[in-house]
C-alpha cells in the first residue's frame, strides 16, 4: 500500500507544479493584457493550453491510484478526497498530503482571483475596441438617401476600409 501512497504523492506534486506554472502564466497574462500585447498573449495562451493537457494526463494517471486506494481502504471512490486520505495515511504521508492540499488551496484561490481580473481586463479591452469601431463607423457614415440618380453625401466616405487593394 505504501507504493500507492508514493505514486499518489508523486502525481500530486507534478500536478502542483503544473498549477504553479499556470499561476505564473496568469500573472504574465495580466501584465500582457495591461500592456495590450496580443502576440505575447497568444503565446501565453498556447503555453497554458499545453499545461492543461499535461494536467489532464496526470489526472488520468491519478484516477486508477485513487480507485486502488479506495478499494484497499474500504471506502467508495466518491468519498476519496485529500482530507479523507489524510485520515487513513501514516503520519509522514498524512503530513505530505496536508501540505500538498494547502498548496493547492492557495494556488487555486490566487488563480481564481487572477482569472477574474484577467476577465475584467479582457472585457474592458473589448469595450474600448467596440467604442472605437462605433466612433469610426459613425463619423464615416452619413445619410444614404439622395435624389434619384445622384450619389448621397455619405456614399464616398461611408467605408472604413479601402476596397482598392
Amino acid at each position: 500500500m505504501t507504493v500507492m501512497w508514493e505514486k499518489l504523492i508523486v502525481i500530486l506534486n507534478q500536478t502542483l507544479q503544473i498549477y504553479q506554472a499556470l499561476l505564473q502564466i496568469s500573472r504574465q497574462k495580466r501584465e500582457t493584457l495591461i500592456a495590450a500585447d496580443p502576440q505575447t498573449l497568444d503565446q501565453l495562451t498556447k503555453q497554458e493550453e499545453m499545461l492543461i493537457i499535461e494536467a489532464g494526463k496526470l489526472e488520468k494517471q491519478r484516477q486508477p491510484i485513487m480507485q486502488e486506494l479506495a478499494a484497499a481502504l474500504g471506502i467508495t471512490l466518491n468519498d476519496v478526497t485529500l482530507s479523507t486520505l489524510v485520515q487513513y495515511a501514516d503520519d509522514e504521508t498524512a503530513a505530505e498530503l496536508e501540505e500538498i492540499s494547502e498548496e493547492f488551496l492557495d494556488i487555486t484561490a490566487e488563480l481564481t482571483q487572477l482569472n477574474e481580473l484577467n476577465e475584467k481586463l479582457i472585457k474592458q479591452s473589448l469595450e474600448y475596441i467596440n467604442y472605437n469601431i462605433n466612433v469610426l463607423s459613425q463619423t464615416a457614415a452619413e445619410s444614404t438617401y439622395a435624389p434619384q440618380g445622384q450619389d448621397g453625401p455619405g456614399k464616398i466616405g461611408r467605408f472604413i476600409l479601402d476596397k482598392k487593394v
